[in-house]
């Protein structure tokens, strides 16, 4: 299987060059990462859950890394900027458009409504997404919130919201390690 990128270090390099708030202490790379390293816990949940369910209820992992790099990297400020998500899902049409990120026309539906919709509080069904946004609101206690299990979508994330099992503010130190959580190195 080829996977959703050439090179990783230049996607991210491509990433961040583009990115309108990179040094944020609250937004910023870090954050990525560590919802990326979330989203790897997670996604083992899941497929422990999922172990005799098709490969389609298992959330796609190659996804769950890009959603990591992409979802905050159009964000103004650390504010209540609602419509970072949208700006980033275009972002994601343009690297798409441009080959820096090779999907076919189902997963990067998947991939666009991950990042768009992130911020609006809602929750999924679909496995990629239900871990995207589980990945990224688990982390919301690094802005003084503590995450709540009825707007998280998988059950391991509304387990570990209840029980306040929460993940460390900053993830591993490189994009190659997060790769390498999700099997995806």
């Amino acid at each position: 299987m080829t996977r959703a990128w050439e090179d990783l270090d230049r996607l991210v390099d491509a990433v961040e060059a583009r990115s309108t708030h990179l040094t944020s202490t609250i937004h910023g790379v870090d954050h990525w990462r560590a919802v990326g390293a979330t989203a790897a816990s997670l996604a083992d949940a899941s497929d422990m859950a999922a172990a005799d369910a098709d490969e389609a209820a298992r959330p796609d992992r190659e996804l769950l890394l890009l959603f990591a790099l992409l979802h905050d990297s159009q964000r103004i400020d650390d504010g209540r900027d609602l419509e970072h998500g949208p700006r980033a899902a275009l972002f994601f049409d343009e690297l798409l458009a441009a080959g820096a990120i090779r999907l076919d026309d189902a997963r990067a539906a998947v991939l666009r409504e991950a990042i768009r919709d992130h911020t609006n509080g809602t929750l999924s069904e679909q496995p990629t997404i239900a871990v995207c946004w589980d990945a990224d609101r688990l982390l919301i206690h690094r802005v003084g919130f503590v995450p709540k299990a009825r707007f998280c979508s998988t059950p391991e994330a509304r387990r570990r919201a209840d029980a306040s099992e929460l993940p460390d503010l900053v993830g591993p130190p490189t994009w190659a390690e997060v790769a390498a959580l999700l099997g995806v190195a």
